[in-house]
């Protein structure tokens, strides 16, 4: 086989990907294996990072992991602007209406740096406050008020990467959208044992991330004005368009709440964490960073479902957009078990690699152990929330979160690791039923098929 065909075969020599016709297991292939490079570039940054803060020590570590948990919760109304739009632009590119998909590009990314922004300045106002609410005491406030000022005050350029990636993705452009995160990656390979080797500490991790996102940034905004993609921002539509923007905001609006609740969920839980001291809560950020890296194929296969649901809808094919899903879930959870079920035999040493702790070792095993199971829980439910939210549905979504989170999950954490006592394992096994119910509603509720506008809902 020439290399032009292995490069066509791949994607690589596709201006944008037609996933509206052809096979199905080519069509997600040829979608998911960018997202999947795209993927891995944006969780080996974590999992980088936490090599060189366990270096620091468990403090820095647990720093930095509650500085990211609530900056997570406080961004969930760019996380909701981001699937909207993404939504709304693959419908259009679905329909082959190339001017509005542009135009809700522009839109898009005006609404973002502006929502971006103005969430940056708020964060910088009252971070000592907020780092003091997510459970920062003692010796772990300091750095992380030192690592949070640094994240919000780049944060435009933090949230724009993954925004413009979606865009990229969603239009059928992931391989553009690779190319961004590749540059963000190789900057913060460069640049976060630079700053942290010149003594700079937890401030010299986040500026590193800081700077590489900028980078990335800067790349993907010309990649969108340059033509190379699908979808392109023109000055033309820079103009606040009203009724575009009313549209994303649509959808938006219940993602805001959606997204909002498992990342609310999450700040509550590193607080009870926090209580435990530093060395649970550093191995919780290990398992999540070690997890993130290690389920890169899944990963790839969830963000090709909004993608595959957006445009088929698009192109009046229900039926095919429904079988891509059942199809993604299928694989994504098998990929997950078997991966997820090496990690729990080896967690002993997959620990030792990244501190030398033993307390946050011996947390750090136990935790995996039982929480593989609560990740290839949410493997799925993440399959079935990208569906929905590719037709636009981010109530039904929203609705199963506020179920299966707070009125489960976080009760289930108080009541097993306090009223009966079971510490932090309660914390773990309460995680684990809190996603099981997640992931059954969040089934249950794609294989109704209301989102399927052609097609009665099954009773």
């Amino acid at each position: 086989m020439s290399l032009r065909t292995l490069s066509q075969r791949l994607g690589f020599g596709q201006r944008s990907l037609d996933i509206t016709h052809g096979r199905l297991r080519d069509n997600i292939w040829q979608l998911s294996w960018p997202l999947m490079i795209s993927s891995g570039l944006s969780f080996f940054p974590g999992l980088y990072d936490a090599y060189w803060l366990g270096r620091l020590g468990p403090y820095a570590l647990g720093a930095a992991t509650l500085a990211i948990s609530l900056r997570i919760t406080l961004i969930s109304v760019l996380m909701a602007l981001s699937g909207a739009s993404a939504a709304v632009i693959s419908r259009f590119v679905g329909a082959r209406d190339h001017e509005l998909a542009n135009r809700a590009a522009t839109q898009a990314v005006i609404l973002f740096i502006v929502a971006s922004g103005g969430l940056g300045i708020l964060g910088l106002i009252f971070i000592e406050s907020l780092v003091t609410l997510a459970g920062a005491s003692g010796d772990l406030l300091a750095p992380t008020i030192a690592y949070g000022r640094v994240i919000f005050a780049g944060l435009i350029a933090m949230e724009m990467v993954p925004s413009m990636g979606n865009m990229l993705s969603s239009s059928g452009n992931p391989q553009l959208s690779l190319q961004m995160n590749l540059l963000t990656l190789f900057s913060f390979l460069v640049l976060e044992p630079l700053l942290i080797g010149l003594g700079w500490g937890v401030t010299g991790a986040a500026l590193a991330l800081v700077l590489a996102n900028t980078a990335g940034m800067c790349y993907g905004l010309y990649l969108l004005a340059s033509g190379r993609a699908a979808v392109r921002i023109e000055w033309r539509y820079a103009r606040p368009d009203w009724r575009m923007m009313k549209r994303i905001l649509r959808i938006a609006l219940p993602g805001v709440v959606q997204r909002g609740i498992p990342n609310l969920a999450n700040t509550i839980l590193m607080r009870f964490m926090a209580g435990y001291g530093a060395a649970p809560l550093a191995a919780f950020s290990l398992f999540g960073r070690q997890t993130g890296l290690l389920l890169i194929p899944a990963s790839g296969l969830i963000g090709a479902a909004p993608a595959m649901v957006g445009q088929n809808l698009g192109a009046q094919q229900p039926e095919r957009a429904d079988r891509a899903v059942n199809l993604i879930a299928r694989a994504a959870v098998l990929i997950a078990s078997l991966l997820l079920g090496l990690l729990a035999i080896f967690a002993e040493p997959v620990m030792a690699l990244f501190t030398q702790d033993p307390a946050t070792i011996a947390a750090g095993v136990h935790a995996i152990r039982v929480l593989a199971l609560y990740r290839v829980l949410m493997t799925l439910g993440m399959v079935m929330d990208g569906g929905l939210t590719g037709a636009g549905d981010t109530v039904s979504p929203m609705v199963v979160n506020f179920i299966a989170l707070w009125l489960v999950m976080l009760p289930a954490v108080w009541l097993l690791s306090t009223y009966f006592g079971w510490g932090v394992n309660g914390i773990w096994w309460g995680l684990v039923i809190g996603m099981g119910v997640q992931a059954l509603l969040m089934t249950l509720r794609f294989r109704q098929g209301r989102w399927q506008p052609s097609r009665k809902p099954v009773e």
